[in-house]
């Protein structure tokens, strides 16, 4: 009786044990000399949650407390960890001025009148053209509104506009999949972090992919393709898609979201918005680099080969690789009969796997994706986390571990799980009867 009751002690101790570390991020996030401890603190909350998780013993309730109350407690995070958000609000500011925020690079001289301001001295990339949907730069918009010279307003109204946006989708999947798994992406940190604590757009890609999910799984394509068709106004690659609903709905999946797309870009329309986009896509992929184990990987392995830095060769040639697989995984889609949910799974993991960039919040779409089946992705879990150490990277600390320790560990956690999963697997069965068994 004793040993039961201890063990129903500790239970109770943990979540709340778990639940201050992770309150506790904003405190570090805060100073930059305090960010290893940021890291650290990041590790033991998510070892919390893993051990919460095997129990499986939180409620619903419980898990959706935990995620609202985390998120308010990072929302007076300021921008130290990033400063995309000053572009959105300068994009935003530009549009309220009746200047279209892809005609110009902030730093042309057409825009001279805007460079006397704290915000155009904080920006990154000036030099590029702006690449973000019109269904972003609506809601930057709404952050431009309110610039009067300071960039706080602004700052914060988009950050409570993305919680906003993001604790719907977590509500959604909360509908899509168990507490358990709920857990791992609600109280995730990196998803704390980037979506409450630095306001990236990927929040608003959170429900837009669970509402496709939701909508393929109930037989309502017109609806999967208008979030599709969203996610993709916010992000360009969720555009890439859009096949997976023509397989499954044929064209009454397209018209919606074409429509949507077409409104929405109305406002922006210019000759100049695609050459400019593209010119900004260009560049990203040839001269941009960040915690993307496989292209590291391939650029030592030929730079001790041949003694030359092949970098600005293999960011267009990933590229192209990844556009070359995209038929493929349609095909495989069609063959092996895969879920909504999985094959997006795939398909945005390839992207990322190709990817000479992937900031820590690329990943927090993919988290939400990942948590839906009864078995976690545990390889994009285990990403997630250790990409939180790459944010050392800006202050002198330690970067390369993380990203081989992220990207090797993923690898090596994907194969196990692969391997198993084969194991588990009939020899016998069929791709239609194996995508038949759950998920």
């Amino acid at each position: 009786m004793w040993g039961r009751f201890e063990a129903s002690r500790r239970f109770h101790i943990l979540p709340v044990v778990t639940v201050v570390l992770l309150l506790s991020g904003p405190l570090w996030a805060s100073a930059e000399s305090l960010w290893p401890v940021l890291v650290g603190t990041a590790f033991l909350g998510t070892g919390g949650i893993v051990w919460l998780w095997r129990r499986g013993r939180l409620s619903m309730t419980t898990v959706l407390l935990g995620a609202f109350l985390l998120r308010l407690a990072y929302l007076p995070l300021g921008p130290g960890l990033t400063d995309d958000l000053f572009r959105y609000i300068w994009d935003g500011w530009l549009q309220w001025e009746g200047i279209n925020p892809y005609k110009y690079v902030p730093s042309h001289a057409a825009l001279g009148a805007y460079h006397d301001t704290a915000l155009y001295e904080q920006l990154n990339s000036k030099q590029y053209y702006s690449i973000y949907p019109p269904l972003s730069q609506a809601f930057f918009a709404a952050g431009g509104l309110l610039y009067n010279g300071s960039w706080v307003p602004s700052y914060y109204t988009l950050k409570l506009l993305f919680i906003g946006v993001e604790f719907a989708g977590t509500l959604l999947l909360s509908r899509l999949t168990s507490a358990r798994n709920l857990l791992l992406y609600a109280w995730n940190p990196l998803v704390l972090i980037e979506t409450a604590g630095q306001g990236h757009t990927e929040a608003l890609l959170v429900p837009l992919l669970l509402g496709a999910v939701w909508a393929v799984r109930q037989g309502r394509g017109r609806l999967a393709s208008l979030a599709v068709a969203g996610a993709g106004l916010v992000k360009l690659y969720p555009f890439a898609l859009g096949p997976y609903l023509l397989r499954r709905f044929g064209w009454r999946a397209v018209w919606p979201g074409a429509l949507l797309v077409g409104g929405c870009s109305v406002p922006y329309a210019a000759p100049y918005v695609l050459p400019h986009i593209k010119a900004s896509a260009d560049l990203f992929a040839k001269l941009f680099e960040f915690n993307a184990g496989p292209y590291y990987a391939l650029k030592h392995l030929l730079w001790a080969w041949t003694g030359a830095d092949w970098s600005k060769t293999i960011g267009p040639f990933f590229r192209g690789l990844f556009l070359t697989a995209l038929p493929v995984l349609y095909l495989l889609d069609a063959w092996r009969d895969w879920s909504f949910r999985r094959a997006s799974l795939v398909l945005l993991g390839t992207l990322f796997v190709l990817s000479t960039t992937v900031h820590p919040w690329y990943l927090v779409p993919l988290l939400s994706l990942c948590v839906m089946g009864p078995r976690p992705s545990w390889h994009w879990l285990w990403l997630g986390l250790c990409s939180i150490g790459t944010y050392l990277f800006y202050i002198g600390g330690p970067y390369w571990v993380w990203v081989w320790i992220g990207w090797g560990g993923a690898g090596a956690i994907g194969l196990v799980g692969a391997y198993r999963q084969r194991a588990r697997t009939r020899p016998w069965t069929t791709p239609r009867e194996e995508a038949s068994q759950p998920e």
